[in-house]
């Protein structure tokens, strides 16, 4: 994969020797060919060679000509390190951009579709197929703006720190109402909630934990073939919770366990059978993280031909620790 250039003609095999003293790693000096050929070093790795012919004096020049060259390599690789985190930067900006005009631009007609379906509920004289297809509508419209403000809110949680508002919550009535939500939502998936231990109100940030479990219903129900189970379960205990969401029919290959949690990243299969951004478990793990808790992929599971993630969100005792530590 490397390239070779070369200025001016060669009688001594100029090019060949440059190669093969770049494979080896050492300089080399012909003094009957007139050839001289420094290895270059960026970093204090090996990044390519450099060789001259017929110099009137190799033993003075060849090694400042080869310090020159590594010196404007570092200096076109920090140009283009720059380059492209500024790029990036600007991308980010962009995108920001793009994702609020978005949001607004569905959300004015989203509140049109909903009004309207609700205008011709109270015009009444409306057939029992009518009133069910109004009732779709306004079904449908209302999951598409929720779907909306999640990926919007994804977004952002994406590129800022996220901040929890830390209330008591009822984590029971929470996940059974999200539950129940996707049960509608995902009619031929078997979604079911089990809970252990003593139910009682915990330090959470409702919105930013609805947000989390919903991508892990999503992903449970999104790469599960129609008629698998999904199952929540729910565990408390004196250090704080855990919901563990899981489903059947599915796996992520062993290889790409550790990548999961990457910003963007999805899995080769993923990709050619599901549309996604590749943010909802890295942001879901955001989540956990700022509530001093953690998100987790189950191990073991993989052999079964099923996926689970456990989400552990601890006491508020230790959420303050855990604040505390970190500053």
């Amino acid at each position: 994969t490397g390239e070779s250039h070369m200025v001016g003609g060669s009688r001594n095999q100029l090019a060949d020797k440059t190669r093969d003293a770049y494979i080896a790693g050492h300089d080399t000096s012909d003094g009957a060919a007139g050839v001289s050929v420094r290895c270059l070093q960026l970093g204090g790795k090996l990044t390519g060679a450099i060789g001259f012919e017929s110099l009137e004096d190799p033993e003075q020049t060849v090694s400042p000509l080869a310090a020159l060259t590594s010196a404007h390599l570092a200096k076109s690789k920090a140009f283009r390190t720059a380059s492209a985190a500024s790029a990036a930067t600007q991308a980010e900006v962009y995108r920001s951009a793009i994702l609020d005009a978005l949001a607004h631009e569905f959300k004015t007609p989203l509140a049109t579709i909903l009004a309207a379906a609700g205008g011709l509920r109270e015009a009444g004289s409306l057939s029992q197929e009518q009133s069910e297809m109004a009732d779709t509508v306004e079904t449908e419209a209302d999951r598409l703006g929720r779907l909306t403000s999640r990926l919007l809110r994804m977004a952002r949680l994406d590129r800022e720190e996220v901040r929890t508002r830390i209330e008591m919550t009822d984590i029971g009535a929470l996940v059974d109402h999200i539950a129940d939500q996707y049960s509608r939502q995902w009619p031929e998936r078997r979604i079911s909630v089990v809970s252990h231990g003593e139910p009682a109100e915990e330090p959470a940030d409702p919105q930013l934990l609805r947000l989390a479990l919903s991508q892990l219903l999503d992903n449970a129900c999104k790469y599960s073939p129609p008629g698998s189970a999904v199952s929540i379960a729910l565990d408390y205990d004196q250090e704080g919770f855990a919901i563990e969401v899981s489903n059947s029919g599915s796996f992520i290959p062993a290889a790409e366990q550790r990548l999961i949690f990457d910003r963007f990243y999805r899995g080769a299969e993923t990709k050619r059978h599901t549309a996604g951004s590749g943010l909802g478990l890295y942001v879901a793990r955001k989540i956990a993280l700022a509530h001093g808790g953690s998100l987790q992929l189950v191990p073991g599971e993989a052999a079964s031909r099923g996926v689970a993630f456990r989400l552990k969100i601890p006491s508020f005792q230790l959420q303050a620790d855990h604040v505390g530590a970190s500053k």
